[in-house]
């Protein structure tokens, strides 16, 4: 007599196994979803967030800042991006001002923080008034404060060297 060798034995413990398988990978699934859900949405611990929210303003030290040239004197923003830095600020920017030059009067703007934090700091370290800082949010500059050197700059009251 001849022997049979049963596949459909075989075959039916091998798509048992898959089936044990498949449905402890998707146990495993389900309770690495609820796992996260839970400690990323339903922590307790959220804050709403409003639209009056203050951005935290980062302080002078390493502050990121653009300096820009609206007057057109060769060098003269990087000197007072070297006097910034030196103040604790970290200029990311130095170059002229992209309306071009003969800018009237020197401008600092406030990216970051609506009570200008670091502008007033700014205009502190340069000797100017603090109506020359301005609040203005630029979502794309990722900069805390904007220092455009006008053509005033000679009576900036604290001169780079």
């Amino acid at each position: 007599m001849a022997r049979r060798t049963g596949t459909k034995g075989s075959y039916n413990l091998k798509n048992g196994f898959l089936s044990v398988a498949l449905w402890g990978l998707g146990i495993i699934n389900v309770v690495l979803i609820v796992s996260f859900v839970s400690k990323h949405f339903l922590s307790g611990t959220e804050r709403p967030m409003s639209a009056e929210t203050l951005a935290e303003a980062p302080t002078a030290e390493n502050a990121k800042i653009e300096v820009l040239n609206g007057c057109g004197v060769s060098g003269l923003a990087r000197k007072y991006a070297d006097l910034l830095r030196a103040q604790g600020f970290d200029p990311v920017t130095v170059t002229n001002y992209e309306g071009g030059v003969n800018v009237p009067r020197t401008y600092i703007y406030d990216r970051r923080s609506k009570n200008m934090e670091n502008g007033l700091k700014i205009a502190k370290i340069l000797g100017l008034p603090e109506e020359y800082v301005v609040y203005q949010a630029s979502p794309e500059r990722l900069v805390a404060a904007t220092l455009i050197i006008g053509e005033d700059y000679k009576q900036i009251p604290v001169k780079p060297k």
